[in-house]
């Protein structure tokens, strides 16, 4: 067994994790006169930057091991009681805790937004994105693993070998006794709490009604095949919001040998002239520090974020780094694959339940027994995944329609969404939101890839993100939406969904009057104006064997061509899943701290 101490630092903008530096080690980043402060030389073998659902599993994972000093770094700070409020999901995007980033102007989708500008919403603070998404728990297919195993080329990753990996992580709490469980695949012992919402509204019953009445399956989507309707499982305990923060930071605080540093900005990897990850640079309260770390560089800072701070350090494309004389220290195709969920928001139906609108008090009351509408996630209550005609018999889910309530559709969401005032005049406006119910309907394999670059140099300008929804030349991502909104029809049309009266209401959108409404040239028309990211973006440092066909790290989260660096977040997965990004990202963080584990214990 290794017995080298060794510490971690996490950062929240961009999580990377430096492993074992030798004490003595200067190399040639002692060069910065009096600029930098070389940062508490007790924590310096792990450096890990990023306290989001990745950072914060890793951190706690590695803090394990006693002999390993472990340094949590996050450019945010911890979450507050707002944030532990699941309905508050939309006024948090209006706090610190959003990085606020928005997309170039879009050709394809995010036409009915401002400026053609597509919002994404990305969380800061120890938690990461898990203090502002939705809160599904939801792992994807099996298929997912297979294909991620046979693409990355290692077994390891296959849905056989994962499945315990995920029940690790899990602690699911059944509170809902009629919502269908597949026991043996749930985890109880983990550190995520998983449950269901509770009380379900009548409006989410008739739709999983309809679903049976169809023949579609209702089941634990969460159980391998991914098919089928069911109320949402969420990371909520006792009906608070379980972010990472919250999961895996919190408890780890009471080791001695793991320090949190707050409200702190990671700029640059230093790497040296034999391409070896030796630390990195930081701002503090204002001050500028050098971390150096004796094994590795974890890299943690998200889909946005862990590219632009690997081509601040000379880690990319070569002509985009040459274009900025930024030295080139490794040609890989960096932030070139960015893929997300396009997601359909225009879909929003009346009915004749009236949700009862009481007293503050009584929600607060509710919200302290964990149950009632404050405790619900803002925008998700139902989930279901179906196969499109691309994927039929198959068994791989490559659509979903998530069932929303339509308080979710208030003035904050238009600013949420970017929304025109037109857009949101014809879609949201005037709907009743007592009677009505919103569904989303998303393309989850997504054909379209869009890019990360940087802006410039400075590490303090937000990256470019082009996101490219719908822009693949099939149109596949239109048409897998297209479908899902046929689907949804389908169920409109069902005696359970008559039964309380559900009617299409919004609509027509006044830049489609040109198209008969409801026709499928208006709903390509509609979708276009109405299709933005689901909050899921992946992929911008890809798993895989082949760095020459696009590939930026290994099967282990190794950089390839440069020691002592790996990437543990989303942006490692090959292509987007059948489902929402959060567990798999926990997953990756547990793979990758088992791996760390057997190299650095076991090996060494």
């Amino acid at each position: 067994m290794c017995k080298t101490i060794a510490a971690v630092f996490i950062w929240s903008v961009l999580k990377v994790m430096l492993i074992e530096v030798t004490a003595d080690w200067l190399g040639d980043f002692t060069n910065f006169g009096n600029e930098f402060k070389e940062f508490d030389q007790e924590f310096r073998d792990w450096d890990n930057f990023f306290a989001g659902a990745a950072g914060s599993l890793v951190a706690n994972r590695l803090s394990e091991v006693e002999d390993w000093k472990i340094l949590l770094i996050e450019a945010g700070g911890y979450g507050n009681n707002v944030t532990d409020i699941p309905n508050m999901y939309f006024e948090v995007e209006y706090t610190e805790y959003n990085w606020g980033f928005v997309s170039v102007p879009q050709k394809t989708a995010c036409l009915g937004m401002v400026d053609n500008t597509c919002a994404m919403a990305r969380g800061r603070g120890i938690g990461g994105t898990t203090l502002v998404n939705g809160l599904v728990y939801s792992r994807g297919s099996s298929l997912d693993f297979d294909r991620w195993a046979d693409h990355v080329e290692d077994p390891r990753w296959s849905y056989k070998n994962v499945l315990p990996v995920f029940k690790r992580t899990e602690r699911f709490n059944h509170r809902d006794r009629r919502a269908p469980v597949n026991k043996p695949i749930h985890g109880y012992q983990g550190l995520l709490n998983v449950e269901y919402h509770l009380p379900r509204s009548p409006q989410l019953e008739a739709w999983l009604e309809a679903h049976e009445e169809l023949g579609l399956p209702i089941g634990d989507y969460n159980a391998g095949t991914g098919l089928g309707a069911s109320p949402a499982q969420i990371n909520t305990r006792n009906g608070r919001t379980e972010d990472a923060g919250t999961a895996f930071v919190l408890p780890a605080l009471k080791r001695n040998n793991l320090r949190v540093l707050t409200y702190s900005y990671v700029t640059r990897i230093l790497i040296d002239e034999y391409k070896v990850a030796r630390g990195v640079t930081f701002t503090h309260k204002g001050q500028n520090f050098i971390a150096k770390a004796s094994k590795e560089v974890i890299v943690s800072a998200g889909t946005f974020q862990t590219p632009q701070l690997l081509m601040l350090s000379g880690i990319g494309p070569k002509d985009h780094l040459n274009a900025l004389n930024i030295p080139v220290i490794q040609d890989l195709a960096v932030g070139s694959t960015l893929r997300d969920h396009a997601c359909f928001y225009g879909l929003t139906f009346s009915t004749n339940y009236t949700e009862p609108i009481l007293p503050l008090e009584n929600y607060v009351g509710q919200f302290l027994k964990g149950v009632g509408p404050l405790a619900a996630p803002g925008n998700n209550q139902g989930v279901a995944f179906y196969e499109s005609q691309y994927t039929r018999g198959t068994g791989y889910p490559d659509i979903e329609i998530m069932f929303i309530p339509s308080n979710a559709t208030n003035d904050l969401s238009q600013r949420a969404f970017r929304l025109t005032n037109q857009t949101y005049e014809d879609v949201w406006k005037y709907i009743d939101r007592t009677r009505s119910f919103v569904l989303y309907i998303v393309s989850l394999h997504s054909n379209s890839i869009g890019t990360v670059r940087l802006r410039s140099k400075n590490p303090f300008d937000y990256p470019l993100i082009d996101n490219r929804f719908l822009s693949d030349p099939g149109n596949r991502d239109l048409r897998r939406i297209y479908e899902g909104i046929r689907i949804m029809m389908q169920l409109a049309r069902t005696k359970a969904m008559r039964s309380i009266d559900t009617k299409l209401q919004g609509g027509p959108l006044r830049a489609c009057s040109q198209y008969v409404y409801q026709s499928r040239d208006y709903w390509f028309c509609a979708i276009r104006q109405m299709t933005m990211n689901l909050y899921h973006p992946v992929g911008t440092t890809p798993m895989g064997p082949n760095p020459h066909q696009g590939d930026v790290v290994d099967s282990e989260c190794r950089v390839h061509g440069v020691q002592g660096l790996r990437v543990v977040d989303g942006s490692v997965f090959p292509f987007t899943l059948a489902g929402h990004p959060m567990a798999p990202i926990a997953l990756v963080a547990e793979m990758a701290s088992d791996f760390i584990k057997n190299q650095y214990l076991y090996y060494t």
